[in-house]
C-alpha cells in the first residue's frame, strides 16, 4: 500500500497490474487499483481469467480499470496445456463478462517457437469470442528461452503472418517489439500511430529499457522486466528515489546510447527508432549492447534503405 500512494508522485501515464494472477488477491489488489485511481493514473490489469465473477468486473468498471486477459491457444488441448490448470470453457466465460461490462481491452499473445505456426487460429478464436484487438508479445528471455525464442528468419514469417490475418479479419493488432514498426516501413506496409484501426503502432515503439520500472513481488525494482539486473528495493528505499538512480545510471545510460550498439545495430537506417531487445540480446549474447539476434531486418543494407 505504502508503495501505491508513492507511485502517483511520479506522474507515470499508466500502471499495469499483473501476476502471477492478481485476482488470487482480489482485497489487497482493489485497495491498490483505488489508491491509484483517487490521482487519476489509469490502470490496466492482466489477468488468465479464471478467477474473473460479474460482481469483480463490476467494480473493475467502476474503476474504469482496463482487463487484459491473455490467451496463448485457439482451442482447448493448446490452452489448456501451455497454461497448466486453467479451464478453456472458463476462458471464454470470463471474455464474455468482460465485454459485457465494457472493460475488455487488448487481447495478450504470447508469441515463441510453441505457437507460431497458429497464427491464423488465434486471430480467428479471438475475434470468435469478443476481442476487437490483439496485443502480439514476442516471447522475452525466460526459463529454457532459448528454446522457444524466435530467430530472425521466424520473425520474419511471424510479422508476415500477422499482417495477412490482420487484413483478412480486420482485428486491431499491436506488436511489442522494437523492431515491428522498422520492419513495417521496410515493408510498405501500411499503419497507424492515432489508435484508431488496424495495425498500430506507438510513437515511440523502441525498446524502453530504463524509461520504466517494473517491480517484483518482493519488492525488488528493475529497469526492465526481463533484466536479471535489480536497481533497489522498495522495502528498503523510497520508490522515487530508486527512479531517480535509473535515471542516472551509468549502467542504464551505456545500455541505452545508440552509440554503443554493435556495428550491425550502429550502422541500420532503423537505429534510433528501434534499438533491439536489450535484455534479449543479453540472454542470447551475453553482451548488453550486442545487435539484436532475432531482428528481422537482414542487416544493414536491408535497414540502410528506408534512409
Amino acid at each position: 500500500m505504502n508503495v501505491a500512494e508513492e507511485i502517483p508522485s511520479l506522474k507515470p501515464r499508466w500502471v499495469i497490474l499483473e501476476g502471477g494472477e492478481v485476482l488470487l488477491r482480489a482485497q489487497q489488489l482493489f485497495e491498490v487499483i483505488n489508491i491509484l485511481r483517487r490521482s487519476n493514473v489509469k490502470v490496466y490489469l492482466i489477468s488468465n481469467g479464471m478467477l474473473l465473477e460479474r460482481h469483480t468486473a463490476r467494480k473493475l468498471a467502476s474503476l474504469d480499470v482496463n482487463l487484459m486477459i491473455s490467451i496463448d491457444g485457439a482451442d482447448r488441448a493448446s490452452y489448456e496445456s501451455t497454461r497448466k490448470g486453467a479451464s478453456f470453457d472458463r476462458l471464454r466465460r470470463s471474455v464474455a463478462v468482460a465485454a459485457e461490462y465494457g472493460i475488455l481491452d487488448s487481447c495478450p499473445v504470447t508469441v515463441g517457437k510453441h505457437n507460431q505456426r497458429r497464427i491464423g487460429e488465434l486471430f480467428r478464436f479471438v475475434k470468435e469470442i469478443g476481442y476487437t484487438k490483439v496485443t502480439f508479445l514476442g516471447l522475452k528471455p525466460c526459463r529454457d528461452y532459448r528454446e522457444y525464442a524466435l530467430n530472425d528468419t521466424e520473425y520474419e514469417a511471424l510479422f508476415f503472418s500477422i499482417i495477412e490475418n490482420q487484413r483478412l479479419l480486420n482485428l486491431d493488432v499491436y506488436v511489442d517489439e522494437p523492431f515491428f514498426k522498422p520492419f513495417l516501413k521496410e515493408h510498405d506496409v501500411r499503419f497507424s500511430t492515432d489508435g484508431e484501426n488496424g495495425i498500430v503502432v506507438p510513437e515511440l515503439s523502441r525498446c524502453i529499457f530504463g524509461e520504466y520500472m517494473f517491480i517484483e513481488a518482493n519488492g525488488d525494482v528493475k529497469p526492465c522486466t526481463f533484466a536479471p539486473v535489480v536497481v533497489g528495493n522498495v522495502g528498503i528505499r523510497p520508490l522515487g528515489e530508486i527512479w531517480d538512480d535509473i535515471q542516472h545510471s551509468e549502467f542504464v545510460g551505456k545500455i541505452t546510447d545508440p552509440s554503443n550498439r554493435a556495428s550491425k545495430c550502429r550502422e541500420c537506417g532503423y537505429l534510433h527508432e528501434c534499438g533491439g531487445c536489450r535484455s534479449r540480446a543479453f540472454a542470447l549474447t551475453g553482451s548488453w549492447t550486442a545487435a539484436d539476434p532475432s531482428c528481422p531486418l537482414r542487416g544493414v543494407r536491408s535497414c540502410a534503405s528506408s534512409e
